[in-house]
């Protein structure tokens, strides 16, 4: 069965191609404005509707954006269903749209109040808080009479967390992805499309999505004229991994996938044997493992005398080794110590990654597009020469060096970033408490082999990898170690 990738991952718009996309719609489809406004304040009305009848008072907090015009129209759907809100707005030139539902509401007996004038004192013993104060166009730093409203609405959440539920609508008024939350959030209602910014907004904030009309399948097919694209993975079902997983009947040790792993120096054959067992046990064909070390290679053939594995010898001779040349990928340096990593050209025909010990040694050469780094924070620093300030930083710096050196970067770390060397981006955003053990970047890199053996490209093998390991690591029991985990891969769902 063939995985139609298209179905497990989103497009996400940054702030400028939000705008774009927001404006294109109304020109190419003819809905108007003012319809995705109400089409967004419907949707989260029905979404939160439960939790907003059943508070003592509801204030929603407006800006003179658009973002505020949702929160005007809210309070109008509010208002018919006999729910009177207190809305705060603030002065200034309005949008016809936000307009159109400031008159609606002021029709339909609604009260308005100046944000910046009007005391704004949160009463009632429940009390639900709407921020539609600053949207997609919002510039740091947080100005007055914004940052006034943000101290308010911070010391009402100290004085009652558990009786105070802050919504935001669309974004996070005054966040972005180098800053801190300006306030505590409880929810966010996503708009329209799947924004860059709300991805780095702290996990134990609920989200809801709300489609709307946008045309948000993939921003290349929506505007021709993007030329990069970033890209929110979404989990595969272990139902599907499963087909994927199937060895044909009549197929051999090589069609199942053929791996060089370079690894395992002295002291440290557990990470070497983590990739390699990992790759077999998900149905790898064949493989070979050269190790530094004698004593690795006695351990390995002691847990499996059938496996193939011996000492790397002379770089130079790696290439000549007659698997060497029928192998479909390479992997390099779990468990490998950098000063034993031998330096040879990759071939431009085999997928390459490499891990841990490798990195440093091959991080200023320039390789090529089936090449893939597997660096944590920590590696992906030396890699870059410098400390990564922010996630933004590290980005930009990261999408740069894989332009420079031609290769694929896996970003690892608790939400991950494929980087290619196009600039294209892909984003996982799921994250696992029981990975964070010792020994799961070994797994990765073997699984990572393992599909790439199976000739996915680079982006469908990792994302084929983070739902593997995911789902395996759900399936635990506890917090098991990485050995506990690798059992699971194939078990299935639960």
């Amino acid at each position: 069965m063939e995985i139609m990738f298209s179905e497990y991952s989103e497009s996400l718009f940054d702030d400028q191609e939000s705008r774009d996309l927001d404006r294109r719609t109304i020109e190419n489809t003819g809905i108007s404005g003012s319809h995705l406004m109400g089409f967004a304040a419907l949707s989260v009305y029905q979404r939160y509707r439960k939790r907003i009848l059943k508070s003592d008072s509801v204030f929603i907090l407006c800006g003179n954006g658009n973002n505020g015009g949702d929160g005007l129209a809210l309070a109008f759907f509010l208002l018919q269903e006999g729910k009177e809100s207190k809305v705060f707005l603030k002065e200034g030139l309005l949008s016809e749209e936000s307009s159109y539902y400031k008159n609606l509401l002021l029709r339909s007996g609604g009260k308005i109040l100046n944000l910046e004038s009007d005391p704004l004192l949160f009463e009632g013993e429940n009390v639900f808080i709407v921020d539609a104060l600053l949207g997609t166009g919002f510039q740091p730093p947080i100005r007055e009479p914004y940052e006034s409203v943000f101290e308010k609405i911070k010391e009402q959440k100290r004085r009652s967390p558990k009786r105070t539920f802050v919504l935001s609508l669309d974004v996070v008024s005054g966040f972005s992805e180098e800053s801190i939350l300006p306030f505590q959030v409880d929810a966010l209602a996503e708009i329209g499309m799947k924004k860059w910014r709300n991805r780095f907004l702290p996990s134990e904030i609920g989200k809801s999505f709300h489609r709307i009309g946008f045309p948000t399948s993939q921003k290349k097919d929506f505007d021709p004229d993007v030329k990069i694209k970033k890209t929110l993975w979404k989990r595969i079902p272990d139902s599907s991994l499963k087909e994927v997983l199937k060895r044909e009947e009549n197929s051999h040790k090589y069609k199942n996938g053929s791996l060089l792993l370079i690894g395992g120096s002295q002291g440290m054959s557990g990470a070497a044997l983590s990739s390699l067992f990992a790759f077999h046990e998900l149905g790898g064909g064949i493989s070979l493992l050269l190790s530094p070390s004698e004593k690795t290679i006695r351990s390995v053939l002691k847990k499996d005398p059938s496996l193939m594995v011996d000492k790397i010898g002379e770089a130079s001779e790696i290439l000549s080794r007659s698997f060497v040349k029928k192998a479909s990928v390479f992997l390099f340096g779990p468990g490998l110590k950098p000063e034993e990593c031998p330096v040879v050209d990759l071939p431009k025909d085999k997928y390459c990654v490499l891990d841990a010990g490798a990195l440093k040694v091959y991080g200023e050469k320039i390789l090529h597009e089936k090449v893939i780094l597997t660096p944590h924070t920590g590696e992906l620093e030396t890699l870059l020469n410098g400390k990564i300030r922010n996630v933004k930083d590290g980005i930009s710096r990261t999408s740069e060096y894989a332009r420079s050196t031609n290769v694929h970067v896996l970003w690892k770390r608790h939400s991950s970033f494929l980087i290619c060397p196009n600039g294209d981006l892909f984003f996982w955003e799921r994250t696992e408490p029981k990975l964070a053990v010792m020994g799961t970047g070994d797994l990765l890199a073997g699984i990572l082999a393992f599909f790439l053996a199976r000739n996915f490209s680079i982006p469908a093998a990792t994302q084929l990898s983070f739902s593997l390991l995911t789902n395996a690591a759900e399936r635990s029991k506890g917090f098991p170690t990485a050995s506990g985990i690798r059992k699971l891969l194939q078990k299935g769902e639960k």
